[in-house]
Parts: structure tokens; C-alpha cells; sequence
């Protein structure tokens, strides 16, 4: 994820781009017969229309009793799952490999519970989860199963993206990036910007975090649908996952956007991931058998994008790092660009500050001396 927080000039130079001057650099078929695109969730196919419909009845329904909310479901991490009930985790915080409850992991107390517009206090965003988890379990079956990709059809790329999108975006590593950030802009205009992290209101930033989530998850999920699908299949099941299960791998440390990440990964079982590319070929899908070299894309993303825990099968148990020290994980990194977000450049003294995700022990905050940029000692409360 890239998000350009705030500009400093006095304006934008022209870029002088002229259209006319674009050059077709290739051609490849479109296996879809339509554009993968729904404008935001302007335009969907009918199996995403009635989707949306489930949501937003969901959405009229009563208060769940539940207060335990999973940020990755119970029905995703069975996959790797040796009895239905329990999975082997690798916890980089205690450093211990263990069996446990797919109850009891990758999950907190009211992650979800939100103000609503009447000023209550409730968990209905925990049922809306109830019907994106349903999505979840129906795609991630049929693209475990699936041996020939014609059989795909135009509403499962959109469901893929959707629900991709979705679990990308609802983990608990997402919403400590959201805090880090919101530190830094409240210490920069504390005027302008009201912190999501209040004391004396407890359930904002999960307000914000899932209002974002739901409202976006159309234009999230354009991003990942206009991309080539592949399958890696491992037929030995070593995969692995984590408690963020959707990353774009680290390039030297830096995350990518992802729309220029050469992959966008998701394990969808020990035999089998998702690979987003941006290669390609005019089929719906490739199953490719996996090489050592995409185990070893797979296994460095998921190690390197966890936020604290990591499964494995049964089977292969013995390959999680129970004795590495993890000391880095994903945190916010920012720079000076003399460039704005659409990449015009900015007339001096002006400067942009980027926002990019980073392999590290803490926030990586290195920016140009210019007055306007003010510490942010609160952001490193949530490293």
C-alpha cells in the first residue's frame, strides 16, 4: 500500500504528457470477454451483486451475542488444520511451536465492536464478517480444487478479488499501521486531523478501520482483479501462512504498491497459493507446479509479513524457524518525494511525503529538513 499523506508547495508543474504519444508495447488476449474492472462497485456481475445484497441485509440485523472476532477466520486456517480443530502455530513473540484451537488464534476481544449512528455501541460489523467469511470458504474451496481454469468464471475473479481485498485489509497488522500513520498526521496538523486513537473513545479506530474496509473493498478489489491469476500447486504441501495472509513480498526491505509488486500472494492451502502477477498470458488462470523458488517467495513473504503468528501443516511442522528471533516486522516507512501522488513533479521548496510499508524494528522515518516536518513520538507506541 502506498498513500501520499501531505504536499508541501505552492504548486504542481505541468507534466506535459501528450496521450498521443503512447506506444503499444503488447497484446494479449482477454479470456474474460469483459473488462475486470467494477468502477468502485459500479458495475457488478450478478453473483457480486447478490453478494452486496447479503451485506447489506446482514447489515439490518440485530446484534450477535458473539465478542470474540477472528481478523482471519476460522474456516481459512483450517486448511491447514491436522484434525478440524487445530492447527501448528509458530508464535514469534514467544518463540514456541505448539497445537492450537483455531478458536483461539488470530483473534481479540470486540475487534469489531463499533459506535453506531445512534450512539450504541455494537458488534453487527462482526455478522457482516459472518457473510465475507462465507465468500471466503466458497472461493478458497473452488480454487483448491480447480484443475481447469476455463472452468472459471467471470464472478469468481471478482469474488477472488473481493475477498482477497477484504482479508488484506481487516488484520490486526493493518490496523497498528493505520495508528502509525494517524500519529504522524495529528503531529503534523494537530488542527486539521482528529487522532483515531482516543482514550476516552475506545472503539473509534475500529470505527474507522471497518467503515474504511467496507467502503473501499470495490475499488480494493479493482486492484487485485486486474491482474494475471496463477496457482502454485505443491503437491508435498509446504506451504505455509500467517496472521496476514494477503502481502505483496518485501523488495529489499520495502514493500511495493500493488500495482507494481510483481505478485500479490495468498496461500489458500499447504498445497496450494494464490499469485497475482502482472504477466500476461490471455488465460483465465496458469497452474504452475511450484518451484523452489516461488516456496521460497511464498515462505519469505509469509515470514517476513507476519504480524506475530505462523502455521504450518501437520506434515511440516518441523520446518517453522522456532528458533529464529524475529525482531523486525512490518512497519510504516516515510520519505520525501519531489513528486506528487499522480507523479507530476513539484516546484521547489515542495515536497510530498510517502508512505510505503518496511521490513524493520520500528517506524523508518527519514524525511528532508524542511520546518513543516514535526516528530511523531507516538507513533513508535505502536511498533
Amino acid at each position: 500500500m502506498v498513500e501520499f499523506s501531505t504536499c508541501y508547495g505552492q504548486g504542481v508543474m505541468p507534466a506535459g504528457f501528450d496521450p498521443s504519444e503512447w506506444e503499444l508495447v503488447s497484446n494479449v488476449r482477454d479470456p474474460w470477454g469483459q473488462i475486470p474492472f467494477t468502477d468502485g462497485g459500479r458495475f457488478l456481475p450478478e453473483r457480486a451483486r447478490q453478494y452486496k445484497e447479503r451485506l447489506l441485509a446482514q447489515a439490518r440485523e440485530g446484534d450477535p451475542v458473539s465478542r470474540r472476532h477472528h481478523y482471519v477466520p476460522k474456516t481459512y486456517l483450517r486448511a491447514w488444520s491436522f484434525d478440524g480443530r487445530r492447527v501448528w502455530a509458530l508464535d514469534t513473540v514467544r518463540h514456541t511451536v505448539r497445537p492450537l484451537g483455531l478458536a483461539d488464534v488470530c483473534v481479540t476481544e470486540n475487534f469489531y465492536r463499533v459506535v453506531g449512528a445512534d450512539g450504541q455501541e455494537h458488534n453487527r460489523v462482526e455478522s457482516l464478517f459472518g457473510v465475507v467469511d462465507a465468500e471466503l470458504r466458497r472461493v478458497q474451496t473452488l480454487f483448491n480444487r480447480l484443475e481447469d481454469p476455463d472452468e472459471l468464471e467471470f464472478d469468481d475473479l471478482i469474488a477472488l478479488g473481493v475477498t482477497m481485498a477484504m482479508q488484506r485489509q481487516r488484520t490486526a497488522q493493518q490496523r497498528r499501521l493505520r495508528l502509525q500513520q494517524d500519529a504522524w498526521l495529528v503531529a503534523q496538523q494537530p488542527d486539521r486531523f482528529t487522532s483515531i486513537d482516543d482514550p476516552e473513545q475506545p472503539l473509534r479506530v475500529a470505527g474507522i478501520h471497518t467503515e474504511l474496509m467496507f467502503t473501499d473493498m470495490w475499488r480494493s478489489a479493482d486492484v487485485f482483479t486486474g491482474r494475471q491469476l496463477e496457482i502454485w500447486h505443491d503437491p508435498e504441501g509446504r506451504f505455509t501462512t500467517c496472521d496476514a495472509p494477503v502481502f505483496a513480498p518485501f523488495r529489499r526491505r520495502v514493500r511495493p504498491d500493488l500495482n507494481s509488486t510483481p505478485y500479490i500472494i495468498w496461500p489458500i492451502s499447504p498445497h496450494r497459493v494464490i499469485a497475482l502477477s502482472n504477466d500476461f498470458t490471455g488465460d483465465k488462470a496458469v497452474i504452475r507446479p511450484a518451484t523452489s523458488q516461488m516456496r521460497t517467495l511464498v515462505r519469505t513473504g509469509v515470514e517476513q509479513g507476519r504480524e506475530r503468528m505462523i502455521f504450518a501443516s501437520a506434515e511440516h511442522r518441523q520446518d517453522l524457524p522456532e528458533r529464529r528471533h524475529f525482531r523486525r516486522r512490518t512497519q510504516s516507512r516515510l520519505r520525501c518525494s519531489h513528486r506528487a501522488p499522480d507523479g507530476r513533479p513539484l516546484r521547489p521548496p515542495g515536497c510530498c511525503v510517502e508512505i510505503r510499508e518496511t521490513f524493520a524494528d520500528r517506524p523508518d522515518v527519514v524525511l528532508c529538513d524542511k520546518p513543516d516536518h514535526l516528530p511523531a513520538p507516538r507513533m513508535y507506541a505502536h511498533t
